[in-house]
């Protein structure tokens, strides 16, 4: 990208201080981490902390008021550390060298160019400017020895602009044990005895991206019930006024952000508070604006101020005044100014054509450059680009093209050509919340943060580099997806591998949890993202269930993770401190928990129709848990609400039980539940096989699925006997074949004992076993009743692959290969990416994002060795792949395959759009989170055979692989994966 031209000043409170709007102008950091500070008794360098000993830290007086501001909150931190504030100290350069009274440690604090603190020891020759000077928002901190005659020792911190210097004032605040979620997340403090300054210069900066933030949207009931409560209501009724904002700023200073999107759906920033403007930029936060309110004017502006319609064909007079007054009021302001225009409340103009719009954005930008008194170069502006632009439509170099993602991660475009290289450059709009079809999801967390690093990636190697900025709802309840996205936007330099997010998550884990924690910590919550990437709370309710109750055990399979996952998060909880339980609790323990408890309302709810059609009585029970399971939703509710003395009152408010359309629903319902009322005719006992839908008495054979000797451990072979009516009996079950063994052979089962249904599982002796297929009887029955007898058959497939075949290997007519399991390099390409821990079951494969695109059946390839026993008279292959959009119009992603060396095929997953809707076939991608596509293979022998993948585009990410040769059952994720040998 071309640097702008220019530099522009801070309006007002920050005038002096110069910044560049160059996107050019930002590098991308290397990652450092501190080695500055020690906290042991016996430490060595400067003491800035012990017993009733904090440190003096001194700002001068010529700095800019941001500065002023930190020097206090790095004080209070101290104080949080070591129980003892530091105290600040106003003070110029003569002054501090000439005062000999102080025998506290001392840090100094300033800004170069600003600060004559700073500037005089740099005059000194005490302290070298150059590795920060006239960069964006860079900083540094170092023991100086001997600064001054009577002083051995002092800590500076020095940015090179007023933003640099708050990071490194927050950056020190973080090492020494205050997190940046000691509110928004009650992270206690790190308590110290003792801290020491060592010989060392830490810096980072500048920023990997330019301007980096939040957009509080979407924020009731959660947030605006949860304000109103705590803060006094704006003469218009919102409770976001500047001592709820504070808040705000300092977090998004202390992630090392600069960029905020103020909430709107009931407030309006400059006018619920009208020290809200000032006080941001005080704090050194640019503010925008979403992408339907224009010029820095609130959407609920319009309703009270605007004269006429929001529309510019009919009411140009009307529009052109209220949007005027948006850049006249904060002209004095930090401010990124939203452009374009959308119909009334974010819906599309019926009367807005592309040559309107641009009319609108030439008049916006004149209005602009009259008011502020400035060349568009600098002047920050940015327009959300929708299908106008892809139509050909044009806005000139100086603004930001904010692409966005398609609300459910999936990035719907990536700059091409000379897009990234304009002076505007590039931004994006990214959603961790969102309101709108297929659902909202605006609850809890639900996002993957592979899958942020995977599309963000994307973004920032094509040229995304000026604006970073994600939807975060309320914010509580989204904490961990926003500091990532947040720590990625700081320093994409630390986020190169496909490792990168774990890493970052076991280091983020320790520093709010403790070291003792982290990696178990980073497990469990990447765990988490895996089970919600499967499906997101608020599309549970649509039917049928996705998961499924009959084939490979998904549904129950997916409960037990849920429950498995509760079991470790719970044991770390019991293990922590008070205070640090409530952190883990709000951060961690209440999603498992409460994600958990949904999962196990529909699940249960779907169980138990199954259940209640064969008539077991244990379809009560599961209405019971199902109904247990809904109070207990709202118990950790208020829970959560009473912590800290009811500081979050209200604060989860938001329903997402029961949801019946896009749109979210009044209050928490209960789905429809199914019971068994009826007696069950004298038929007590009911058998079921594994994966069948007729069931005993019904039907008196039933029969397993085969047993093969290459059976995925995921995928065990059982059988199970309930009670269908009230009462009691015995049953047994007994094989015709010495070889096949079943587990609880004989036992008593009862409605009142609290055991009314057994499972058994079926293995098989492989060494005495018949080669080849054979089927095996299992007899159960009644031991209280005469001739009551099922009769379950159980095929057998003792098959071996050949000695020298490595790969996966068949199993009841299906291969299934998760996406990184491919055939070492020399058989499969280098090139690719293996994402761990990526999408819905093990991982994601894909190219690196500058790769060129690829001609169908060349380039970079990946194999997959299988082998088969059965003959498939219509086999095909069934491909997984995470539902990315054509980010790139000009290529739109595609795959090509082959098998066994035959004729190549290649499949576009997603139709291409005009930029302007969805593709078909999208709202079903990303409620399941998935693009499932089957091809043909035709007819294929049993043997060996080798499947060859090529993804052609670097926009797309590869998750799993099926070949069906007769097997494949219905499921959301699909089978197991196949055993693989010799690799």
């Amino acid at each position: 990208m071309a640097p702008y031209s220019c530099l522009i000043r801070l309006a007002a409170i920050v005038s002096a201080a110069f910044i560049a709007c160059a996107p050019g102008a930002v590098h991308a950091q290397q990652p450092q981490p501190s080695s500055v500070f020690s906290f042991s008794a016996d430490g060595t360098g400067l003491q800035l902390g012990g017993s009733s000993i904090a440190p003096e830290i001194r700002v001068a007086s010529n700095d800019l008021p941001g500065v002023k501001r930190v020097a206090n909150d790095l004080a209070a931190d101290f104080g949080k550390v070591l129980g003892v504030n530091g105290t600040v100290v106003v003070a110029d350069w003569d002054a501090t060298v000439s005062s000999k009274a102080s025998q506290k440690p001392i840090i100094l604090l300033g800004t170069v160019g600003q600060s004559s603190l700073i500037d005089g020891l740099v005059a000194s020759k005490k302290l070298d400017p150059a590795p920060i000077a006239n960069k964006w928002e860079t900083f540094s901190y170092q023991v100086v020895s001997k600064p001054w005659d009577g002083r051995d020792a002092v800590l500076v911190i020095a940015g090179s602009d007023m933003r640099g210097t708050v990071f490194g004032a927050y950056d020190v605040a973080e090492q020494i044990g205050v997190s940046p979620w000691h509110y928004w997340a009650d992270v206690p403090p790190t308590k110290r005895q003792y801290i020491w300054a060592k010989d060392a210069v830490h810096t980072e900066g500048p920023p990997s991206v330019k301007f980096r933030g939040i957009f509080l949207n979407d924020e009731a009931p959660g947030l605006t019930g949860w304000g109103g409560k705590k803060f006094t209501k704006s003469q218009y009724g919102s409770p976001f006024v500047t001592e709820f904002y504070k808040h705000i700023f300092e977090l998004v200073l202390r992630l090392k952000g600069n960029y905020l999107w103020p909430a709107m759906w009931s407030s309006m920033f400059y006018l619920d508070d009208a020290k809200n403007g000032p006080t941001a930029t005080e704090y050194g936060i640019f503010m925008g604006t979403s992408h339907h309110e224009p010029m820095a004017r609130a959407d609920k502006e319009q309703g009270r101020f605007l004269s006429g319609s929001w529309d510019w064909s009919s009411n140009k007079a009307g529009v052109k005044t209220f949007m005027e007054a948006g850049p006249t009021r904060a002209k004095n302001w930090s401010t990124i100014y939203t452009l374009g225009m959308r119909g009334s409340g974010d819906v599309a103009s019926p009367t807005l054509t592309s040559s309107a719009l641009q009319e609108v954005i030439q008049w916006q930008q004149s209005t602009l450059t009259r008011i502020l008194g400035k060349p568009l170069s600098d002047i920050p502006q940015a327009w959300e680009v929708p299908g106008y632009w892809q139509k050909g439509m044009n806005v000139g170099e100086d603004v930001t093209l904010l692409w966005s993602d398609d609300n459910r991660g999936n990035i719907r475009r990536i700059p091409v050509g000379t897009e990234a290289s304009r002076r505007g450059g590039a931004g994006m709009y990214y959603h961790f919340d969102y309101v709108g079809s297929p659902r909202n999801y605006k609850w809890i967390n639900t996002i993957q943060l592979q899958k942020t690093w995977e599309q963000m990636t994307l973004a920032y190697d094509t040229g995304v580099r000026n604006i970073w900025i994600a939807n975060v709802g309320d914010l509580k309840g989204l904490e961990l997806p926003t500091a990532h996205f947040m720590a990625m936007a700081w320093n994409r330099a630390s986020f190169t591998e496909g490792a990168s997010t774990r890493a970052w998550l076991n280091a983020w884990s320790a520093r709010q949890f403790g070291e003792s924690v982290a990696e178990a910590t980073a497990s469990i919550m990447t765990t988490y993202g895996k089970l919600t990437a499967r499906m997101k709370y608020e599309d549970l309710s649509k039917t049928p269930f996705a998961f499924s109750t009959v084939n490979y055990d998904e549904a129950e399979r997916n409960f037990n993770e849920w429950t498995d996952l509760l079991t470790k998060a719970q044991a770390i909880s019991d293990g922590l401190s008070p205070d640090l339980q409530i952190a883990f609790f709000e951060a961690v323990l209440y999603p498992v928990m409460a994600g958990r408890g949904v999962y196990e309302i529909y699940t249960k709810t779907a169980l138990g129709s199954k259940y209640a059609g064969e008539h077991r009585t244990s379809a009560n029970k599961l209405g019971r848990d199902v109904q247990a399971a809904f109070k207990a939703d709202g118990e950790i509710t208020k829970r959560f609400h009473a912590l800290k003395g009811g500081k979050w009152d209200g604060i989860m408010a938001q329903t997402h039980i029961g949801y019946s359309n896009w749109q979210e629903p009044s209050a928490n319902s209960l789905p429809q539940l199914s019971w068994v009322t009826s007696g069950a005719a004298n038929a007590i006992m009911g058998v079921l096989a594994q994966r069948s839908t007729a069931s005993f008495p019904s039907s008196s054979q039933l029969s397993l699925p085969a047993i093969n000797s290459y059976l995925p451990a995921a995928d065990q072979r059982w059988l199970e006997v309930y009670t269908r009516d009230n009462g009691t009996f015995t049953y047994s079950i007994t094989s015709n074949a010495s070889y096949v063994s079943v587990s609880n052979s004989i036992q008593s089962l009862s409605t009142t004992s609290g055991i009314s249904d057994s499972r058994s599982l079926v293995t098989v002796g492989w060494a005495s076993a018949p080669a080849g297929y054979s089927v095996a009887a299992l007899t159960v029955s009644n031991l209280n009743a005469t001739n009551v007898k099922a009769t379950v058959l159980v095929p057998i497939e003792n098959y071996s692959a050949p000695t020298g075949f490595k790969g996966h290997v068949e199993a009841n007519g299906v291969v299934s290969i998760e996406a990184e399991h491919f055939a070492p390099s020399p058989d499969s390409s280098t090139d690719y990416i293996v994402v761990p821990e990526y999408g819905r079951t093990l991982s994601g494969v894909k190219l690196p994002a500058k790769t060129a695109s690829q001609s169908p059946g060349t380039g970079p390839v990946l194999v997959y060795p299988f082998y088969t026993f059965s003959n498939a008279s219509s086999a095909s292959l069934t491909v997984y792949l995470s539902p990315s959009d054509n980010a790139n119009p000009n290529r739109p992603n595609r795959y090509s395959f082959s098998v066994d060396g035959g004729s190549v095929t290649t499949v576009q997953p997603v139709p291409l759009t005009d930029g302007s809707t969805d593709p078909p076939g999208w709202s079903e991608g990303v409620t399941a989170n998935a693009y499932v596509k089957t091809s043909s293979l035709g007819k294929r022998g049993a043997g060996a055979h080798t499947l060859r993948i090529w993804l052609l585009e670097p926009t797309m990410v590869l998750t799993k692989v099926v070949v069906d040769v007769g097997g494949l059952k219905t499921s959301l994720l699909g089978p197991p994966e196949s055993v693989r040998v010799r690799y």
